[in-house]
């Protein structure tokens, strides 16, 4: 099912099946699921700034989400 949403999409397909084939996909699916637990995501999306100091939950706004980006990029350091 995932190959065919991805062949729709265009994706590359090798890369795709050498990744779940050597065990990457599974194991970056892992980090994932240990990074949703020491965050403690509740809440799909949930976007997670600030090395988890700053969090963004649920249907936010695209003009929220750049206003937060914005002010980490543009920001000096310590402020």
């Amino acid at each position: 099912m995932q190959l065919t949403i991805a062949k729709r999409l265009k994706l590359p397909i090798n890369a795709i099946k050498v990744a779940i084939d050597s065990g990457e996909a599974y194991a970056q699916l892992a980090i994932d699921a240990e990074l949703v637990k020491e965050h403690n995501v509740t809440v799909s999306p949930t976007l997670i700034f600030n090395e988890g100091r700053q969090r963004l939950n649920g249907n936010v706004g695209y003009r929220v989400i750049e206003a937060n980006i914005r002010e980490l990029l543009h920001n000096p350091a310590g402020e």
